[in-house]
């Protein structure tokens, strides 16, 4: 069997894929142009402050300036360790009870702590599923006024593609290239063990190459991100007292003290 044939077709799907990563690049750059175009726009029309702080960090990032806000109305009190409990008079009991907060997040907070009934530090709030639940639905709520923005934070397809793509193709070349080391007279059981080969070593190959994409592909920029990464701190936060604010920061080591496998005599 002449090689020539293969070969040609070995440059031809060369050729086929340096095409489809040319398209690829294009694609990445025209969504690049819009996604920043989009980011533009927040300069008329701003996130809401604690949907910007769960874009620079984390979800559960906004619960700091939420229990701010709560220090700030005087329905919360906070001691040295961090722990957060009801005040005297808040909206939760007293003839005259102090003001229920506006923004759905602080209202969760207080909500959490008042269905708790007991000390909580800052660091707990993260763990109560109600909260988080809320949390996440205003979340959910603001992403979709910046639909292209939020699009960001979930996978990025072309890269998927640019990813599967360069497995197909060196898996591809792998196969052929056991194929061309093997004479054509093959039968039976050689044969046999001869794909299986080709098929392992070209399983290898994509995935090393698919390793190799993951680090090369350039990344999907985040323009929404790195704009509420430059904001100032959310207004609650900067208006609290430094000292209210680092009781909110404080964290208590854990009390728990868990012996290791010397201290137990190397026991199990």
């Amino acid at each position: 069997m002449s090689h020539h044939p293969l070969w040609a077709a070995v440059f031809e799907a060369a050729a086929v894929a340096l095409a489809c990563y040319a398209v690829l690049g294009v694609l990445w750059r025209v969504r690049d142009r819009a996604d920043r175009a989009a980011a533009a726009l927040l300069a008329t029309a701003p996130p809401d402050p604690y949907h910007a702080v769960a874009v620079a960090g984390r979800g559960a990032d906004t619960h700091r300036p939420a229990v701010a806000r709560l220090l700030l109305d005087g329905s919360v009190e906070i001691d040295e360790r961090g722990l957060l409990t009801l005040a005297p008079g808040g909206p939760h009991q007293g003839p005259e009870p102090g003001p229920t907060p506006v923004h759905p997040l602080p209202a969760a907070v207080l909500a959490t702590l008042i269905r708790r009934a007991r000390p909580t530090a800052v660091a707990e709030l993260s763990g109560d599923q109600a909260l988080n639940a809320a949390r996440e639905a205003f979340l959910a709520v603001e992403d979709a006024k910046y639909p292209r923005l939020a699009e960001v934070r979930v996978r990025d397809r072309l890269a998927d593609l640019a990813i599967l793509l360069i497995m197909a193709v060196v898996a591809w070349y792998s196969f052929q290239l056991v194929v061309l080391s093997r004479p054509d007279t093959l039968r039976g059981i050689v044969l046999m063990g001869t794909f299986v080969l080709a098929v392992a070593v070209g399983a290898c190959g994509a995935l090393l190459a698919a390793m190799v994409m993951v680090r090369v592909w350039p990344k999907r920029r985040d323009p929404f991100r790195a704009y509420c990464a430059a904001l100032p701190p959310h207004p609650d936060v900067a208006a609290l007292d430094p000292g209210l604010l680092a009781r909110i920061d404080h964290r208590e080591p854990s009390p728990v003290e868990f012996d290791t496998w010397v201290d137990s005599g190397g026991a199990f």
